[in-house]
């Protein structure tokens, strides 16, 4: 350690006690000076992996009996969160955390010993050595060839695009040890020491003016044979677990990394003077949406890894994801600059030091590294949708039913729609939806009773109302089974005016909707949410108006009303019996659902709140109903996606199925990315306590996400059908009417993307 640099000292060498540990750590380097050159910077990060390593604060995943911390999920969310808001440099080789997990998964017990301290430290660099000048993302192609003598292998080839290969001390690289040819078999996985007799680096100017990556020439090297990993001709398998754990867990660090880099945005914005330009507003909506749906797929695929299951198919999404979203994310940046943006990164006048110009610049590899973005949407279409191969290679096993979670949930929530789709699959019949769509909507009351049996809609209801007393979560995820279903039941009507009289502590009309009536919350709907400018009036205990487009008013056995006290001018929530009101029925464009004009000419009320408390109760039913609504539109998203793939991988045009073609798989593979992210979000919105500080955001995000993947995924279905998806008979427009009320039910998602941006900002200030 230099002479004169702060130290702390710890004794305890356990890892159960690893959070004060950090925290002292990192108090520590936060009154260390800051180093004030690239140069400097660069030894800082490398001495202080070493410092974590020294107490074992190093590797917060990787097992205990090769140096890790061991930590579970949350733990290492709290520990990336921890060192990124310290400002603790992330380490000087990401590379290494690539080649880490393959060894410590294939490696032998002296590889370990050999590679992976020094590797943790930063005393020794790594570069891969994948790509080559003829097989790029088509890594089968490789020809780099390996030919054993004895106890060497004789490595003749060259690398292309090799990241820090003029830094690094090892390269781990692919060779072809089997036969010639375009084939995944026959290829070793190799460590080479990059001072090896024979090799030649050729440094190679990048688009942003730097040196980044590199053509590695190997011209008969001679590696031991004890470098291979794993056993020789398996080096493909070993090199696709190696990347799907690299994803899994590099995507977690890049989470929190990604977060700091979005709030920078922000304060961009916001002091370039753009924080109130609605385009603007927008755009940083998106970025927004970005990370967190990231910091969304990387719990989950992180969870997939701790539980021993392999994390490809939403690591391969969260790939696709975080290269589109970085792009855009310091494409945005750029243009916040204004007409800053003609300078170069290190010309007089440029904004804050050149930093976005040359983010930009940089960027534009995102899509291109580790497997272009076509490469990624080709492993999502046939990988993990099992649509057949564009290259004629026949078709493999999806790794989930496409529509379905991507990462198993939790066995509670499994079981839950398990059981709710045996039931909607033999009980909502598609034929009879056809043949009613000129109808005014349908609600299946036989379905409706089972529905109720099985614990809708007071799934999340209190118990002691009668309710099962589930999480949020829980009943959004029944929520999007059920439209998955396309079931014809007023469930989402009913479960909002459910929780607004939970909210207002109604009891007894809440018992009332949980045994089975259903119920429509009265209250005028604009493209901002739920319109408080032009209500019913309560006027001596009696109230007249008129509301439209009431969403399951036609079916209602429960009116719950917002209204206005004429008296006091303030709200009032109240209910109305049902023979007090007049319904006239609407032509609805989603036949799955109900909606009709609710009038009331000088009815009888029951006052249930009013004033500052119907307003509360207002605010936090709101927040339900939206994630509900979304629910809703998450289950049209993926039953689109359903119809698209299963169509894509039957019909067939020009002697081949349609999902072969890439312009089908692609759009498949981001119908995939649209519905999952928006699942994540709902999902991820709905575990979150409502007095958290970014509850708002986080809700108002996922549900203009959800409402955006419901229209785009059923345009997109219908698309993919071609003919047969435009005609009447077939069910492909059934889920773009769905998608469509859902996306005038509760708010536009352009304000809801809006509204977000507005908490964030309020919050950053």
């Amino acid at each position: 350690m230099e002479e004169g640099k702060p130290t702390v000292t710890l004794e305890s060498d356990t890892r159960s006690d690893w959070r004060p540990r950090l925290s002292a750590l990192l108090d520590d380097f936060r009154r260390r000076p800051r180093p004030e050159t690239s140069r400097a910077r660069f030894e800082a990060a490398i001495a202080w992996q070493s410092e974590l390593v020294d107490h074992s604060l190093a590797a917060p995943g990787w097992p205990e009996e090769v140096g890790g911390m061991a930590l579970s999920l949350e733990d290492q969310l709290d520990y990336y969160r921890a060192i990124t808001e310290a400002g603790a440099p992330k380490h000087p080789c990401p590379l290494s955390f690539i080649v880490a997990p393959t060894i410590i998964v294939h490696g032998t017990a002296d590889q370990k010993k050999c590679f992976l301290e020094p590797l943790l430290r930063a005393e020794e660099f790594w570069c891969q050595g994948f790509s080559e000048p003829g097989a790029g993302s088509d890594l089968a192609s490789l020809s780099t060839r390996a030919v054993r003598e004895g106890d060497v292998y004789r490595v003749s080839g060259s690398k292309i695009w090799t990241t820090m290969a003029d830094h690094a001390d090892w390269i781990f690289t692919l060779v072809r040890t089997g036969p010639p040819g375009r084939s995944t078999s026959g290829i070793t996985y190799l460590l080479i020491p990059m001072n090896s007799p024979g090799i030649e680096v050729r440094p190679l100017r990048d688009a942003a003016g730097g040196h980044h990556f590199a053509q590695v020439f190997f011209d008969d090297v001679e590696v031991p044979v004890e470098n291979r990993v794993g056993e020789e001709g398996q080096g493909w398998s070993i090199m696709r677990t190696s990347l799907g754990h690299e994803r899994a867990t590099a995507f977690l660090a890049d989470e929190f990394r990604y977060r700091s880099t979005v709030d920078k945005v922000f304060r961009l914005a916001v002091g370039q003077g753009h924080a109130h330009d609605p385009l603007i507003r927008q755009e940083l909506a998106t970025v927004e949406t970005g990370v967190r749906q990231i910091a969304a797929n990387s719990a989950r695929a992180l969870d997939a890894v701790l539980a021993g299951r392999d994390p490809g198919g939403v690591a391969s999404v969260n790939r696709l994801v975080k290269a589109e979203f970085e792009q855009h994310m310091h494409r945005l940046a750029l243009r916040l600059t204004g007409s800053a943006a003609v300078l170069g990164t290190r010309s007089e006048g440029v904004v804050e030091k050149g930093r976005w110009t040359y983010g930009y610049l940089m960027s534009r590899a995102a899509t291109i590294g580790a497997g272009t973005s076509e490469i990624q949407r080709n492993t999502i279409a046939e990988n993990v949708l099992g649509l057949p191969s564009h290259r004629g290679e026949g078709t493999r096993a999806p790794a989930v039913v496409p529509g379905s979670p991507l990462t198993p949930p939790p066995e509670d929530e499994a079981n839950l729609r398990e059981a709710l789709r045996d039931i909607l699959s033999v009980r909502v019949d598609t034929v009879a939806l056809l043949e009613g769509v000129d109808s005014a909507g349908e609600h299946n009351a036989g379905l409706w009773s089972t529905l109720v049996e099985f614990g809708l809609p007071g799934l999340s209801s209190p118990e002691h109302l009668g309710g099962d007393g589930r999480s949020l979560r829980m009943l959004c995820a029944a929520v999007e089974e059920v439209a998955f279903h396309l079931a014809p039941v007023a469930l989402v009507p009913t479960a909002i005016a459910l929780e607004v009289l939970v909210a207002a502590g109604a009891d007894e009309e809440a018992r009332r909707i949980i045994g089975g009536s259903p119920a429509a919350f009265v209250v005028p709907v604009g493209d901002r949410g739920w319109d408080t400018a032009d209500l019913p009036v309560l006027r001596d205990g009696r109230l007249t108006g008129r509301v439209e487009r009431v969403a399951g008013a036609p079916v209602a056995e429960v009116l719950v009303v917002l209204a206005t006290d004429d008296a006091t001018g303030e709200h009032v929530l109240l209910t109305v019996d049902r023979t007090d009101a007049s319904i006239i029925v609407q032509t609805s464009l989603d036949p799955t659902g109900t909606v009709g004009v609710v009038s009331f000419e000088d009815a009888a009320a029951t006052v249930l709140v009013s004033g500052v408390d119907a307003d509360a109760a207002l605010e936090s039913s709101f927040r339900v109903a939206e994630l509900l609504v979304a629910a809703d539109a998450v289950g049209v998203a993926n039953r689109a996606l359903t119809m698209a793939v299963d169509w894509a991988g039957q019909r067939e045009q020009f002697g081949r199925p349609i999902g072969s073609y890439q312009a089908i798989s692609h759009r498949c593979a981001d119908m995939l990315v649209a519905a999952e992210g928006a699942r994540g979000l709902v999902l991820a919105a709905a575990d979150r306590s409502p007095q958290e500080p970014e509850e708002a955001a986080a809700v108002h995000l996922a549900t203009a996400a959800a409402l955006r993947s419901a229209v785009s995924n059923a345009e997109g279905c219908i698309q993919i059908h071609g003919g047969i998806g435009f005609t009447w008979e077939h069910p492909a427009h059934l889920l773009l009417r769905r998608a469509v009320a859902d996306e005038a039910r509760i708010a536009r998602p352009e304000v809801l993307r809006d509204r977000a941006v507005g908490e964030v900002l309020a919050r950053s200030s």
